[in-house]
Order: structure tokens, then sequence, then C-alpha cells
């Protein structure tokens, strides 16, 4: 005696529900990746350096625009030196430490300047480059 299904299988099914797990997989690596943005609002061109150093603890980032007018942007927000002073003075220096992401095109001065400024303050620095010319 043969006994048949009464239930029939869809053979497109086969193709249709590892293409609907592709998509979320897709979206869900599309959400994951845009977490990794640092600064999505400020675009610096970082210099570059084959040198990389590792994980910084606690980092407090600062941005410098690119020439002829450099601008300085902490927390997404334009700031003069004085002003970010006022706002790093709350902070303890030995628990954070600065990056800097200076624009390629930023004066050299200037890049010093900010840099005197925290290092003043008792801050490590650190310069921000990109791992390959673009």
């Amino acid at each position: 005696m043969k006994l048949s299904r009464s239930l029939k299988l869809n053979p497109y099914l086969i193709v249709i529900v590892p293409f609907i797990d592709l998509m979320f997989v897709l979206l869900l690596l599309l959400f994951a990746s845009s977490t990794f943005l640092v600064h999505p609002g400020i675009s610096v061109n970082l210099p570059f350096s084959k040198f990389t150093l590792g994980q910084q603890k606690n980092p407090l980032i600062v941005s410098v625009s690119g020439a002829p007018f450099p601008l300085i942007y902490y927390e997404d927000q334009q700031v003069t030196l004085e002003n970010l002073g006022r706002r790093l003075d709350t902070l303890h220096p030995s628990d954070r430490s600065i990056i800097i992401q200076a624009d390629r095109t930023t004066p050299h001065g200037t890049v010093v300047e900010i840099m005197n400024f925290f290092l003043e303050k008792g801050y490590p620095v650190v310069l921000a480059t990109s791992p390959k010319s673009s």
C-alpha cells in the first residue's frame, strides 16, 4: 500500500526562503556597520601613515577642518580653543586621551598649536592618520 502526502510542498519555497534569509543578514550588517562611524558629520581627509597605534583608552576626538580657515570641532560642534578648554576642565586628564583628526591641508602650525594646548592641560595626544593613501 502506497502512502500519499496530504500536504504538497511548494518547490518555490526552496529558492525564496534562503533569499529572505540573505536579505535579513544584509540588513543586519547594514545596521551594524553604520554604528562604526566615529564622526559622521565632519569630513576630514587624514594624512597617510603606514604606522598605527593600538586602541586608545577612553579617547576624546577633536577634528580640525582643512585650509584656508581651519575650524576646530568637538562633539560635532564648532568650538574655539578657549571654549574647548573650559569644556575639558571638568574632565580628568589621566583618564582620557585626545585624538586629533586634522585634515591633511591644515597648516602644520595650527595642528602644533592645538597639540600644545592639550599637552599643557596634561592630556596625552595622538594624531589620527589614514592607513593608506586615498
